[in-house]
């Protein structure tokens, strides 16, 4: 049955069998082609879609990354003009330059501050100072500009605009407060400000700061502030400076972006653009992606090397960038030679952590330290010596701080520290013993044997202050008493200090309407001849009528005077009322006392000429009395003076001769007329025999000169006999007479017999 079935198969069927095999196999193998041409299609779309993915992705990493270095340059274009703001803060903001530029113009310190410091300091290309009116008034340039060029070319336009609103805020900022001081209640920012413009094709930063003095420090007037420019030309050297900070390969000033750069635009006040701050972007993939295309198939594998290679350095790079821009704002929060904490961040950081205090109890502590003489240390050994003194007094402060203190560094040689987690006042205290003895002391620095010295101003919290501001204005308090004291050591504040400089404040307040309310008057003490006692001069001595204080002597109002420079004027009063109290005597002169800066006054000369000429009274009965320290400058000006002086027939005495700095130098240059030998060496002829010595040395010194000799303070008549035996020209003292006023009568009958 099986066999006949086998049989039954006809042969045809076979063939068609293995045809079908075949056909199946054909089925098959087009199959598998297709499916191999549909992998491949599929290997070849995945690749394709894998590059296209791929070079999406690096287009948008790399737009993005372009996003976070126009971010990035942005911001530490940002901060550069800050850090421009601050540099120029220092020399702007104290009490130094507003009273040497707002209060009292001194023409030699501006150029010794700006000229010389500023300019040796920075890398300004030009440095204006404006006055009230917005006119300069030094300029200090590297091609020796005109006052007139910076003001056509620099004071204009959005210049002139932005210290216009300087001003305006500054005006704003002035308030009165309960003791009717003036002071400056704003904030620094809004006196401050950075613009851009093109100069004659040369874009420029023009940073401008308006002259103010330190919070809480001295009185001020209700003006227009003198404002101080500071101009940075974007060239090479400013260009790097920008660089530094960031992770570029180039950065340049364009007045278009090229193709293959990016950039930000350097914009005016009207949002004007002016030109482009372009760079090579860091990331370029996508270029070099589309270069491959052609060799794809073949490179695949190291296209895909390449490209991760890239995303890595792409990433590596913004990871790079993040750190230098965290580096631009670190440098911009913190001082460059000591890494210390500038005044913004300092106060920053101090309210923070005085806060947590106060949350958590204990007891605290400002210090407000400046270190002694830093200028002449720089002027004599050079600013290297100068750093490195500042370093290690740096060091000091950190080794003697914890961890939890704040150390910021205000001033160029001014340093506030926060003192926290005490545990009483006494410890406190105690913890200022040892900076103040760590800080003041011998050094070698670079082999210069250099006394450090510093002096610190304390306020504990909360016995002083509730708050920084408080507690700053106090130390700072404690810190004049320092200074004025001696230097060289600290001092904790009290309620006295704080007494004191309003009662000095006040005296001040005081001393301004005194010559309107007329309230000066003079007493004059007799000068006699030696042989004959027959008064020949009379020394005018000033005294204040104060309505409420009584009469007061000269050596309490007359550093007031000198402080807020009224002095000129009360010197002009002398001069004036002196002179014409003489024109009513019959052959006595007077002797007037004149300060250092009434000799440099422009016409000193021509106006005590004038004033002789006015009230008829020969020159000869007129002399000047100068102290030593006047001649210590060496000046110009001072010679020229003696020199018109003695043309003119006045005679000019060295007033306490051998108290001060004696020269025999300054006495042959500027040859005087008389010499007044001090009381302090008269009152010890009965007691000490040296001093008999001295004043017979005095006297042939003035008589080889070619000078009269005054003795003052003569009390007794064995002073008397003594200093006429000495061959001594003139005597004053109580024993011829007190200083008295002129309308007492007894006085007034002398003079004019």
């Amino acid at each position: 049955m099986a066999f006949q079935s086998d049989e039954a198969i006809q042969p045809g069927s076979m063939f068609r069998a293995e045809d079908g095999e075949r056909n199946g196999r054909k089925i098959f193998s087009g199959r598998k082609h297709l499916t191999f041409a549909l992998l491949i299609l599929g290997m070849f779309s995945a690749i394709v879609a894998a590059f296209l993915f791929v070079l999406s992705a690096v287009v948008i990493f790399e737009r993005e990354a372009e996003k976070r270095e126009i971010s990035s340059v942005s911001r530490v274009f940002e901060n550069h003009k800050k850090g421009l703001l601050q540099e120029i803060e220092r020399y702007a903001v104290s009490n130094a330059a507003y009273v040497n530029i707002d209060t009292n113009y001194s023409t030699a310190w501006v150029e010794s501050r700006f000229g010389g410091d500023m300019a040796a300091d920075f890398n300004h290309d030009l440095i204006v100072l404006l006055d009230r009116q917005k006119k300069p008034i030094f300029t200090n340039s590297s091609d020796s500009r005109s006052a007139l060029a910076v003001e056509e070319k620099i004071v204009t336009g959005e210049v002139k605009t932005l210290v216009e609103q300087i001003a305006q805020s500054y005006l704003l900022g002035l308030e009165t407060d309960q003791s009717g001081e003036i002071v400056f209640a704003g904030s620094l920012k809004d006196i401050s400000g950075v613009v851009h413009v093109d100069l004659d094709g040369q874009i420029a930063l023009v940073a401008a700061y308006a002259i103010a003095p330190d919070p809480g420090g001295i009185t001020m007037v209700r003006d227009r502030p003198f404002v101080l420019l500071s101009v940075y030309p974007l060239h090479e050297v400013h260009l790097q400076e920008i660089l530094a900070a960031l992770s570029l390969g180039n950065l340049e000033v364009e007045e278009t972006i090229p193709a293959d750069m990016i950039g930000i635009p350097i914009q005016n006040a009207d949002e004007q653009v002016l030109a482009y701050l372009a760079w090579r972007p860091m990331a370029q993939a996508s270029r070099i992606i589309l270069a491959s295309a052609p060799i794809l198939s073949a490179a695949l594998i190291a296209i895909l090397a390449i490209t991760l290679w890239i995303l890595w350095q792409n990433f590596q790079a913004a990871r790079q960038l993040a750190r230098r821009e965290q580096e631009a704002i670190h440098a911009a929060k913190h001082d460059a030679l000591t890494g210390l904490a500038r005044r913004d961040l300092f106060y920053e950081d101090a309210s923070a952590v005085l806060l947590s205090q106060s949350e958590s109890g204990g007891y605290a502590a400002v210090v407000y330290m400046d270190v002694d003489y830093l200028k002449q240390t720089n002027d004599a050994h050079g600013h290297v010596v100068g750093d490195r003194l500042l370093t290690m007094i740096v060091a000091f402060l950190q080794e003697r701080t914890r961890p939890s203190d704040v150390i910021g560094r205000i001033g160029g040689d001014e340093f506030l520290l926060l003192l926290t987690d005490r545990a009483s006042p006494e410890e406190l205290v105690a913890d200022v013993s040892a900076l103040s003895q760590a800080t003041n002391r011998q050094l070698d620095v670079d082999g210069h044997h250099l006394q450090a010295s510093c002096s610190l101003g304390v306020a504990l919290y909360p016995h002083h202050g509730d708050d920084l501001s408080a507690l700053i204005r106090a130390a700072d308090v404690a810190l004049q008493r320092c200074k004025s004291e001696g230097r060289g050591r600290y001092k904790v504040f009290d309620r006295v200090m704080d007494d004191a400089l309003r009662e000095h404040q006040r005296m001040r307040d005081e001393l301004k309407t005194a010559l309107e309310e007329d309230e000066f008057v003079l007493f004059y003490q007799p000068l006699v001849d030696a042989k004959t006692e027959e008064v020949t001069f009379s020394e005018a001595l000033i005294r204040w009528q104060h309505p409420q204080r009584g009469l007061l002597g000269p050596d309490v109002f007359l550093p007031l005077a000198q402080e807020d420079g009224t002095i000129n004027r009360i010197g002009d009063w002398v001069m004036r009322r002196a002179i014409a109290d003489a024109s009513l005597w019959q052959t006595a002169g007077v002797t007037v006392n004149v300060c250092a800066t009434q000799l440099v006054e422009e016409n000193f000369v021509g106006k005590v000429s004038n004033l002789l000429a006015e009230y008829d009274l020969p020159p000869e009965r007129l002399v000047l009395e100068i102290t030593e320290s006047v001649m210590m400058e060496r000046s110009e000006t001072i010679r020229g003076v003696f020199a018109d002086l003695n043309e003119l027939g006045i005679a000019v005495a060295i007033d306490d001769f051998g108290t001060g700095f004696s020269s025999l130098s300054y006495l042959h240059e500027y040859r005087f007329q008389k010499m007044k030998i001090d009381r302090s060496f008269v009152s010890r002829i009965e007691t000490d025999a040296d001093a008999g010595q001295i004043i017979h040395t005095m006297i042939g010194l003035a008589n080889v000169l070619g000078m009269q000799v005054v003795a003052e303070g003569v009390e007794t008549e064995k002073q008397r006999d003594f200093l006429s035996k000495a061959n001594c020209d003139y005597l004053q003292g109580y024993l011829f007479g007190r200083p008295a006023p002129l309308d007492d009568a007894t006085r007034r009958s002398r003079l004019i017999a």
